[in-house]
């Protein structure tokens, strides 16, 4: 989840090749950082066909049961960088985050149609998700959705995707879920090996870039060291200093905290045992994590997608196993205030970690989204996106809508696109490719013209979609990226239209219901 997410102003990033390179993003950018990236003061797969929906999970299972309660309190600054001879401009932020759920294991089908996707670990059931943020005299209150409250959770590497089986989550709905010390990764925590009371052990690197919300550990650690155990329960200090990196910037994040775990007392060895001193109690820890506290303080270089911040964070998470028959049912609770006004209806589809819904705020399209598409502008001109790959700015994307009042002119030929093209990047673009007509199956026609040149006095590469739905509807999207990143470009582009669905919501509404469920 992320603060800047959610507080909008005049500052933004500008458009193609205006700031490519700089990063001058203002505070208003939405989709700059998870909840626990902001709120932890840490503070995130094409899109394609499916033949058939997932099974989706049911309310209630027989297997064991966790229930899980987070409580997130975030205070500090956000950094926004004014120019090279101007101070930064520094925002004061708050956040209180609330989450409560039940937690089983899942068998969801590790396939989405004819596409593979990772197996969930675990099925989330939400009772509570919500989080208050307060920017000077400003406040916002978000919270799940009611079709969003039954979350399929699967752990890629270190980092924990939710996602849901038949549908995608919204940006501020996966932002929202996105905090630090997830209960997937709190084994992570504990030793591998016997210890005694006063050893200490270093946490994996990637483990606590996991925890940490960050994309890497370059130096440091988060290191853990027995202080106790008394009727079976260990309770364990956590300290640390970590440089690492997110989203290609430099991040430093310190840690304090302490957590308690299950302990089992490992019988002495009489043989082994010192005649003259009798030796040290040896536990192994086993988990599950119980309780834990922490404080987080964490300073972040703006980027690409994102201001920079200076704040900390206060966590304490609570779990305890309970019986199948206690799994609440999300359904059952009452809705929240914060859900007036969600955007409907959801695109549904086989759902895939790392994939998100977008809706124009007008409802004039929505589209599926690869995670590392990251939102920096969204308004009445429309959508722009960032492709951050591996923490390298890789190509950006502007989205509009054609308003069209009266009857509706003809689509666009590839002829009229790339007359339009030549146009509108005058004195940059050299060499146009020849263009190419598509037809959905859902009835929208797809122009496509790329385009190369220079701009900034950079060689660059454009690619150019008009997408005309079959009520008239039109919707343009525009890629733009170095030369050099053709490679890693790949063929985004192709992945990206094909979750677009042009038209006002409820005409898209009654198209989605027509054809096969899937994301596109």
């Amino acid at each position: 989840m992320t603060i800047a997410t959610w507080w909008s102003d005049d500052r933004r990033v500008g458009h193609p090749a205006g700031r490519w390179r700089g990063r001058t993003v203002g505070m208003g950018v939405p989709g700059g950082c998870p909840l626990l990236v902001v709120a932890c003061a840490l503070i995130a797969p094409s899109v394609g066909r499916a033949d058939e929906r997932p099974r989706a999970a049911s309310p209630v299972t027989d297997a064991p049961a966790t229930r899980v309660r987070l409580r997130l309190d975030v205070s500090g600054e956000l950094v926004a960088p004014a120019g090279p001879d101007a101070a930064a401009e520094r925002r004061p932020v708050a956040m209180e985050a609330r989450f409560d759920f039940d937690e089983t294991s899942t068998a969801v089908s590790s396939t989405a149609g004819a596409e593979p996707r990772p197996a969930a670990a675990v099925v989330r059931r939400y009772a509570d998700a919500t989080a208050e943020i307060r920017a000077g005299d400003r406040t916002a209150r978000r919270a799940l959705a009611p079709d969003a409250r039954s979350v399929l959770v699967a752990r890629i590497g270190t980092t924990p995707m939710p996602f849901l089986a038949d549908g995608f989550l919204s940006g501020d709905e996966a932002d929202l879920l996105d905090t630090p010390f997830d209960p997937l990764l709190l084994e992570g925590l504990l030793p591998a090996t016997q210890v005694v009371v006063g050893d200490t052990w270093h946490v994996a690197g990637d483990v606590a870039a996991g925890l940490l919300a960050i994309d890497t550990v370059e130096s440091g650690t988060i290191d853990a060291r027995l202080e106790e155990v008394a009727d079976g329960v260990a309770v364990v200090s956590l300290s640390g200093i970590v440089d690492g990196a997110a989203d290609g910037v430099p991040t430093h994040v310190t840690i304090e905290g302490t957590l308690s775990t299950a302990a089992r007392r490992v019988p002495v060895d009489d043989d082994r045992a010192d005649a003259v001193a009798a030796p040290a109690e040896r536990f192994e820890l086993w988990g599950p994590v119980a309780r834990i506290g922490a404080t987080v303080r964490e300073r972040r270089q703006a980027s690409h997608v994102a201001p920079g911040f200076d704040l900390e964070a206060r966590l304490a998470l609570a779990q305890a196993p309970i019986a199948a028959a206690d799994v609440r049912d999300p359904a059952a609770r009452p809705a929240d205030p914060a859900e007036v006004g969600m955007p409907a209806p959801r695109r549904r589809g086989a759902g895939m970690p790392g994939r998100i819904w977008h809706r124009d705020p007008a409802g004039r399209f929505d589209l599926v989204r690869d995670a590392r598409w990251r939102v920096v502008e969204d308004g009445p001109g429309g959508l722009v996106m960032r492709l951050i790959d591996r923490g390298a700015l890789v190509a950006q994307c502007s989205v509009t809508a054609l308003d069209l009042s009266g009857a509706a002119p003809a689509p666009p030929t590839v002829a009229d696109l790339e007359r339009d093209v030549q146009r509108s990047l005058t004195g940059q673009v050299l060499r146009t490719e020849a263009g190419a007509e598509l037809a959905a199956a859902d009835g929208t026609r797809i122009v496509r013209v790329a385009s190369s040149g220079t701009a900034g006095g950079l060689p660059f590469q454009w690619i150019h979609y008009v997408l005309t739905a079959a009520d008239g509807s039109r919707v343009n999207v525009t890629f733009m990226f170095e030369s050099s990143l053709r490679g890693r470009f790949a063929d985004a582009d192709t992945h990206l239209i094909g979750g677009v669905r042009a038209g006002r919501a409820d005409r898209v509404a009654r198209r989605a219901a027509a054809d096969d469920g899937s994301g596109r």
